[in-house]
């Protein structure tokens, strides 16, 4: 009886740890109170990329905001593994908030001590899609 009651115990943690895993994107908490935000919808907007210094070194531990200007909403998430980045579905952040997304007026921006962006982050400028946005950072004091 000892053992089933360890093989029960040790199943109702792995599934309370399951749970708790699918609330995380990138390390970052957060809630969406309807599909849209699924990163794995068809309409979601999805930005993805590496973050490296200006000597072409991955940097780590940078949080990347991306900022719809229009809506003063900040969507903010820390890079997964060294120098790689994956935002939610901006998309869905965006409607759940009663917006509607204007790619013109999304900018991504970064926080890091000691980091600034080497130059302004190329936004595509759709919709809906995963596209691949790489960030270029300086050490504050380079050249």
């Amino acid at each position: 009886m000892m053992k089933r009651l360890d093989f029960l115990g040790v199943c109702g943690l792995l599934v309370l740890n399951s749970m708790t895993s699918a609330a995380l994107a990138n390390g970052t908490p957060f809630f969406f109170p309807n599909s849209r935000g699924d990163a794995n919808s068809p309409n979601a907007l999805v930005y993805t990329g590496n973050i490296k210094d200006t000597q072409g070194r991955y940097v780590d531990n940078v949080q990347v905001l991306v900022i719809a200007t229009d809506l003063g909403m900040t969507v903010p998430v820390r890079n997964d593994r060294p120098g790689h980045y994956r935002t939610p579905d901006v998309h869905g952040w965006i409607e759940n908030l009663g917006g509607k997304v204007n790619p013109e007026k999304i900018r991504i921006d970064i926080q890091k001590p000691g980091y600034i962006l080497a130059r302004p982050v190329a936004v595509p400028r759709r919709t809906i899609g995963t596209h691949s946005v790489d960030i270029v950072v300086k050490s504050i004091g380079q050249p």
